[in-house]
């Protein structure tokens, strides 16, 4: 307040202050979000974060200006990152994937202002090859994949040697009652298995996203026209580093009675005939329970264990796996586990599925039944088996092991009711790796879950 002329002048507190509003708006805000990685193996660390993830992170009240989104180093180095288009909606949304390899902690920063987006080169070619198929490689050559016309992806080549490592990344095995009226009447009807391969699905879209300086990320979209409403929805992205991240989701849009559905990987280095099939002890193994054992007594019988650090491992030869009590699987009605590999000794490579997400083992037996599991039976699967067997119940009891369980698909009510909006996900990482010998595979493959299960 000042004296002018015999009048008195107020200036405005608000004046001030509105000085000092404007002067914030003018000035850019930045978020920052910490992401803690682990690298113990000196491999670079996939991370993918879907953008709900960041958004939620960053505050959903925060006018994140995405092109100004950079990934820093402990010191402060940007990383090559990139946002993936997943549900090709041509903007950024909640489904879509920020991914960036990393070797340690590191930081996302975003401003709320304009920004120049920033380019990478691609660490990774996309051409077309072979009979329509698409070839993803490394700029050196020396890693190869195919995606097939169903979406699929196989493994053609490491270190620059060609090998069946593994193929139909991404395909799915399903089974049950398209012709059901179990809503109705409890008419299960007549029983259909197929594959991505065997209906053949319909594939609604099928695309690789053109932006590769971190990994080659193919999306596929399919629908079943036997199964009414059932729908896959797969983005498989390949990095240079040899890691193939498979994220499948199974939706239904109608109502299905299935009694499987499994995620599948084939031929796992099928043409190495030294190949030994390895992985952490099973929480949960029908056979060893029909015995009455624990999973460990089980395959000690068959000389199928083998210790590394103090923890049991389940190795055996692949193409002559322990001849099983019932049917041909390796293994059937099995938890899943952290990983399992097929590993060649003498060419020093393996093949590993990696299980980010690991299903619980329930305490009652029907329940465990229910549930997601392994089969190893050529396949890899990991998913439902609700097709529960006889020999369940009979072998059971030629050892004085009671159970009450009724084995008939419809009286029992065994298969998988699955109603609009159910859906099923898998989020699985497959590693091609190399080793000096099965100890030291074995070795990585712990270190490798624990690098990919900290971010």
């Amino acid at each position: 307040m000042k004296r002018m002329a015999g009048l008195i002048s107020i200036t405005p507190v608000w004046t001030l202050v509105l000085v000092l509003c404007l002067g914030a708006v003018a000035s850019a805000a930045t978020k920052e979000v910490m992401v803690d990685v682990k690298c113990t193996t000196g491999k670079p660390v996939p991370v993918a974060l879907t953008m709900e993830e960041v958004r939620e992170v960053i505050g959903v009240d925060f006018p994140a200006n995405w092109d100004s989104l950079r990934v820093v180093d402990a010191s402060g180095k940007e990383i090559p990152f990139q946002i993936d288009d997943v549900d090709l909606s041509n903007t950024v949304s909640k489904r879509d994937e920020l991914a960036f390899l990393a070797k340690g902690p590191c930081k996302i920063v975003v401003k709320d202002s304009a920004a120049e987006k920033p380019s990478f080169p691609n660490q990774l070619n996309v051409a077309p090859g072979e009979k329509g198929n698409i070839a993803i490689s490394t700029l050196d050559g020396k890693f190869v994949v195919q995606v097939t016309n169903m979406g699929t992806v196989d493994v053609l080549k490491y270190n620059g040697a060609e090998h069946k490592y593994v193929k139909d990344l991404g395909m799915i095995r399903y089974a049950g009652f398209p012709y059901s009226t179990y809503w109705y009447d409890k008419d299960l009807g007549k029983h259909e298995e197929k594959t991505t391969f065997e209906e053949p699905l319909r594939v609604v879209k099928l695309t690789v996203l053109p932006n590769a300086p971190v990994r080659a990320t193919v999306v596929v979209q399919t629908a079943s026209d036997l199964f009414p409403g059932l729908r896959q929805f797969l983005v498989t992205s390949v990095y240079a580093t040899g890691d193939i991240r498979v994220s499948n989701r199974i939706v239904t849009a109608g109502y299905s009675d299935l009694t499987k559905l499994f995620t599948v990987a084939n031929a796992v280095m099928a043409d190495f005939e030294d190949a030994v099939h390895m992985l952490p002890m099973f929480r949960y193994l029908d056979w060893a329970e029909e015995l009455g054992v624990a999973p460990a007594d089980y395959w000690k019988s068959h000389d199928a264990v083998m210790n590394v650090d103090g923890r049991p491992y389940v190795v055996f030869a692949d193409t002559r796996g322990p001849k099983p009590p019932w049917w041909g699987a390796s293994y059937l009605f099995a938890s899943a586990e952290r990983w399992r590999t097929n590993f060649s000794p003498k060419a020093g490579v393996g093949v590993a599925e990696i299980l980010l997400t690991i299903p619980e083992v329930s305490k009652d037996l029907v329940e465990r039944l229910k549930g997601q599991g392994w089969h190893l039976e050529g396949e890899w699967r990991t998913g439902y088996f609700r097709w529960i067997a006889a020999e369940i119940i009979d072998v059971r009891k030629k050892h004085g092991i009671t159970i009450d369980i009724n084995p008939d698909m419809s009286e029992g009510d065994w298969p998988l009711h699955m109603i609009p909006g159910n859906s099923m996900e898998h989020l699985n990482y497959y590693v091609v790796y190399e080793a000096k010998d099965r100890v030291d595979a074995i070795r990585f493959l712990e270190a490798r879950h624990a690098e990919l299960a900290s971010v």
